[in-house]
This record gives structure tokens, C-alpha cells and sequence, in this order.
């Protein structure tokens, strides 16, 4: 983990084995899966395999409280492409889950904070993008009360899926300079 991802109240760690239990209670709760798409898992043998999977990334990040050590919830930034051509090496897309029994006390926005200050300036990501369900109008008002600009609505017809059209949003670096100072 990078040290500088850390304030007086949260740090950001990557995933580690005794996550399970972290992942099993998202996992088992259907609001994270309706409004961000996480997996339903039901045992702990399918919390490990998805806890397997979010250790290969380095930029998958555990949110904890300074206080208890506790996880409340994790962000995700992943790569949108590899190819040159395409541009995309240089940009991200976050994803990101929080505890309902956390929401409304600033901890996404302090961990999100941590993680854009790193991709911006240590990481040198020119774009950051973020997407939600049609219908998660709190994430929408979240996204861009950070900064991020509305840019596209995605409509993905999938027949066996409850919700699939997406709406999604793009932060710059400038545009995080001048959010950032406001957030604070």
C-alpha cells in the first residue's frame, strides 16, 4: 500500500485474507448488488474466490477506520485499456462501495480524496471516469458533488439483468483542483 493514503480518520489498504468476512456481509446484502452491481454471494467459499480476485489488482483499496481497524467499504481503479492507440493507458474508472451504516459521515469522500490525489499526482492518470445505475440517484448526486462531470448515458439491453443502463461521468485534473480546495 501506498503510505500517503491514509488521513486522521481512514487509511486505504489492499485486500488481504480476513476480508472474507467483509465481502460475505456486501455480498449477502441485495442494496449493494442493485446499486453497484457486487456479486450476490451467499457462503464464505464465494467470498473467498471474489477476495482472490481483488487481491491481483494493486489498486483495489479496503477503506478503514483509524480508530478499530474495521472495514466500511473499498474502491476500485481500475485500467479502461492497454493500448496506445486507444489512448486509454493513462485513464481509470473507479468503482466504489460503502457500508450503509457509514454513508452520510464524509468517509467516501475522505477515501476518494486519498485515491484521486494519488492517480492525479503520483500516478499521472489524465481522466478519471465513474459510471452508475440509471436509477442510483444518490451515487449520481455523490459523483458530482466531487466534481465529476456528466458525459453519457450507456443502454445495455440485457434481458436477465434488473438494471443495466449506466450513466457515466468524467473528472480531470483541473477540474479536481478546483473541487478538491472545496471539499476540504
Amino acid at each position: 500500500m501506498v503510505d500517503e493514503l491514509e488521513n486522521q480518520t481512514i487509511y486505504l489498504r489492499t485486500f488481504i485474507d480476513t476480508d472474507v468476512a467483509f465481502i460475505l456481509k456486501l455480498g449477502s446484502d441485495d442494496l449493494y448488488r442493485q446499486t453497484a452491481g457486487f456479486a450476490a454471494i451467499h457462503t464464505a467459499e464465494e467470498a473467498q474466490k471474489i477476495l482472490q480476485i481483488y487481491q491481483k489488482h494493486p489498486n483495489d483499496y479496503v477503506i478503514c477506520l483509524k480508530a478499530t481497524n474495521q472495514p466500511i467499504g473499498f474502491i476500485e481503479l481500475n485500467e479502461r485499456g492497454i493500448d496506445e492507440r486507444s489512448h486509454l493507458a493513462d485513464t481509470r474508472e473507479v468503482g466504489f462501495i460503502l457500508l450503509k451504516e457509514f454513508w452520510d459521515q464524509g468517509y467516501m469522500t475522505m477515501a476518494l480524496m486519498l485515491v484521486f490525489d494519488h492517480a492525479f499526482d503520483e500516478m499521472k492518470i489524465s481522466e478519471i471516469w465513474a459510471g452508475h445505475y440509471e436509477n442510483n440517484r444518490r451515487s449520481a448526486h455523490f459523483l458530482q458533488k466531487i466534481g465529476f462531470e456528466f458525459k453519457y448515458d450507456v443502454q445495455m439491453p440485457f434481458p436477465f439483468i434488473e438494471q443495466a443502463n449506466e450513466k457515466y461521468y468524467l473528472l480531470t485534473p483541473s477540474r479536481w483542483q478546483r473541487f478538491r480546495d472545496k471539499l476540504r
